[in-house]
């Protein structure tokens, strides 16, 4: 039993380390710029606004007929509600820069939490480009607009931005800001003949990995379905079957809402870096709800549009949702999300318990057979096949189910994972102060760090005391007299620290209690069975 023990221990080492290295999104690897294709013609046209170049069209070679249109210094307008800071500019009327007022964008650093960041090749979205002949003219020139900046207070309020394209066609967006969402509406009119295509790039999603634990992409809702797109091998064409659709950052999200009873055609861009969605509008005028803010389901809800599916925890999702549940009820009493982790981690242990002094009792009766199993290895060492039949009546003469002590064991393994994307993906956690050092429990702890050898080493105290239990929960635990077995055990809590550094503070401190609870149950079911 104790092999099949060591079996499963490890095997749940494995399954954590490999968990981690390929079911959380990492930081997209570098590829080769594409071919010039369309959408390489529209990211250079925006590099050249960005640098105040005074043409709208790129083209390898030059176009002598094409239009000249002149672009200023850009301004910028300042939009404030009490929910969020809007930097709008009026370089195609577009947005540049949209911060939470309520979330930090650090816990060290007290400014708000930028949404739209170097999102480069864009400089503002959305990004208006349309066909014009054989050459592509876009919306990066000065509009004129007829407010220098709004302050939303208790009543809703609109900004609107006009100005003509390069093909002497007329643009028009109408921003509508309201004084408690996380929302605002966009309507937009852009002049085009039947021939003329228009399209409007929207991008949110950094180039920059903060968190390696929670997903970062595009995400669809076709009203039924609700999907996250991890990896874009191709323009992905999705067409007008979507509800929303929009731009996962982790703990925060873009969602675009169209107003239309049938939404435009949606194209999710392969891009070298950052996904961009890009609407393709089949009439003169386009009305959305632009949301940006963080993902909290009562905030999600209250769009009636079931955004709150964009808070998913992947294959745990029906597990994890409960867990999130009962912390934010008991949250209401305590106030403290750190002690909210160590409640739900007792109560997970009650619920198990039965499942634990079973394999507890097992491994206890698995022990004392150990000396008729060593007769029986050594007398039958020649032959595996009648050992193991031998094995089997011994097991059935004592009524003892060789896996009961791994069985419990492996059952709870789902709990772990479904924890493990809750207390990881969970806004909630986010910068949530649990006690002293400890405040950001969707982090690893941050207590302080040294450089050795150009390497910067951080320090930990959570995963160090947590290896500390796994040691005196494993002297604790019914082992076999093999010496080896045992020299292999002491590996385990080695393992399981190295695998717990980097994980996030709320999910170290749940594994702790949870050793600590195993230890009083190891220490009473111990003096209960003897």
């Amino acid at each position: 039993m104790e092999k099949r023990t060591l079996f499963a221990l490890i095997l749940t080492a494995i399954i954590i380390f490999f968990f981690q290295m390929y079911f959380t999104p990492q930081e997209p690897k570098k590829t080769p710029p594409p071919a010039k294709t369309e959408t390489t013609k529209i990211e250079q046209g925006q590099q050249l606004t960005d640098k105040q170049k005074t043409e709208v069209i790129t083209e390898k070679k030059k176009d002598k007929n094409r239009p000249v249109v002149e672009v200023k210094p850009p301004k910028d307008i300042q939009i404030e509600t009490p929910l969020l800071s809007i930097t709008m500019t009026d370089l195609g009327g577009g947005i540049k820069s949209v911060k939470l007022k309520k979330y930090k964008e650090t816990i060290k650093e007290d400014k708000p939490k930028e949404i739209i960041e170097n999102i480069k090749p864009y400089i503002y979205i959305p990004k208006v480009v349309k066909t014009w002949g054989n050459t592509l003219i876009d919306d990066g020139f000065n509009l004129k607009f007829d407010k220098a900046g709004l302050k939303i207070v208790d009543k809703s309020d609109t900004i609107t931005f006009t100005g003509v394209m390069a093909d002497g066609s007329k643009i028009k967006k109408v921003y509508t800001f309201y004084p408690d969402r996380y929302t605002f509406d966009l309507n937009m009119e852009v002049d085009a003949a039947p021939t003329e295509k228009t399209h409007i790039d929207f991008a949110m999603i950094t180039d920059k990995n903060d968190s390696s634990y929670t997903f970062k992409g595009p995400f669809l809702y076709n009203g039924k379905k609700f999907e996250q797109i991890e990896k874009i091998e191709k323009n992905i064409e999705v067409g007008k079957t979507y509800k929303y659709a929009g731009l996962d950052d982790g703990f925060f999200a873009f969602i675009w809402i169209p107003k239309e009873d049938t939404a435009p055609p949606l194209t999710i861009l392969k891009t070298e870096k950052i996904p961009v969605l890009r609407i393709v509008p089949e009439k003169t005028t386009t009305s959305a709800t632009l949301f940006f803010g963080p993902k909290q389901t009562d905030i999600l809800k209250s769009l009636n549009i079931k955004a709150e599916k964009i808070i998913d925890f992947g294959w745990f999702d029906v597990i994890a949702k409960p867990l999130v549940w009962g912390m934010n009820y008991s949250n209401r009493v305590t106030h403290n999300y750190g002690i909210d982790i160590i409640l739900l981690t007792i109560l997970i242990k009650i619920i198990f318990y039965p499942l634990s002094l079973k394999s507890y009792k097992s491994m206890k009766e698995m022990q004392k057979l150990q000396p008729q199993i060593q007769k029986l290895r050594e007398k039958y060492k020649d032959d595996k096949q009648k050992l193991n039949q031998e094995m089997m009546e011994l097991y059935k003469r004592k009524k003892i189910n060789p896996m009961g002590g791994c069985l419990p064991m492996l059952i709870q393994i789902p709990v772990f994972f479904a924890l493990y994307k809750a207390l990881s993906g969970a806004i909630e956690l986010r910068h949530a102060h649990f006690l002293w050092w400890i405040n950001d429990l969707s982090a690893p702890e941050d207590l302080f760090s040294f450089t050795v050898l150009g390497f910067n080493i951080p320090i930990r105290i959570l995963p160090l005391v947590m290896g500390i239990t796994q040691v005196i929960q494993q002297k604790m635990t019914p082992t076999s007299a093999d010496p080896m077995q045992e020299k292999m055990m002491l590996f385990m809590p080695i393992i399981f620290t190295f695998l717990f550094w980097g994980f996030p503070s709320g999910l170290v401190l749940y594994w702790l209690i949870n050793n600590v609870i195993s230890i009083g149950q190891q220490y009473y079911i111990n003096k209960k069975v003897s």
